[in-house]
Order: C-alpha cells, then structure tokens, then sequence
C-alpha cells in the first residue's frame, strides 16, 4: 500500500558548516522545474562546446540540477553569510554559490531528497 507520509509544509534541513535551509517539499512540479532548468543550462553549454567532455558533462549536469532544485525548493536559510560575515539574504544567485560547496550540495541533495527515496525503498515508489 502506498502510503501518503511525504511533507507537505517547508521543513528544515540540516547541512554541513552550520547552514541550516529550510525548503518547500519536492514535489513533482519542484522536481520537474529542477530538471527543465538543469536541461536547458546543459544544453547551452554543450552548444558553446560540442567537444565537452563526458564526465565534465555528467557533473555539469548533476550541479545544474542540485542549483536548480536549491533555487526552486529553498525558502530561507541560516548561517549563510558574506565576506565580512554579516547574514546573507536569501537570493536565487545566493543559493546557487552556496551549492557550489560540494558537501553542501551533497548534503542537499541526499536531504532534500530522502522523502521520496524513502518512499520508493519501502516499495511504495
């Protein structure tokens, strides 16, 4: 039986360096904006160079997509701050350099989305 237990209200997610995010559950729609977003930024690298690389490809593609997911899911977020250490609000351009960080990234992505593998390793997905 499928259960219906993924969130439905923004939560918050711990990351590593003490940022915390909080983020509008993804949903099929976060997910699907994420992708389309992440496709099309691939596509116009690729474009400009045909001869990319297929592994810079792959990781190009999976950086595309946790920045994307993070612009469309993030909703506010703490311990983020500029270089002289004041609190950095929260932008679309903010949130891209934060996933920049490669544990940040990794920590959100596998965060972000732990619901919906959940979900799928109990075989209701």
């Amino acid at each position: 039986m499928l259960t219906l237990d993924l969130p439905a209200e923004p939560y918050w997610l711990d990351l590593p360096r003490g940022v915390r995010v909080e983020i509008r559950p993804v949903t099929t729609a976060v997910m699907a904006a994420a992708q389309a977003d992440a496709s099309r930024r691939l596509g116009a690298v690729r474009a400009a160079d045909p001869d990319l690389d297929s592994d810079m490809s792959r990781g190009l593609a999976f950086a595309f997509l946790v920045k994307a997911l993070a612009r469309h899911a993030v909703t506010a977020w703490e311990g983020v701050g500029n270089a002289a250490g004041a609190p950095l609000p929260l932008s679309p351009e903010a949130v891209e350099r934060l996933m920049d960080f490669d544990d940040i990234a990794a920590g959100f992505w596998d965060r972000a989305t732990a619901p919906v593998a959940a979900v799928a390793a109990e075989g209701n997905g």
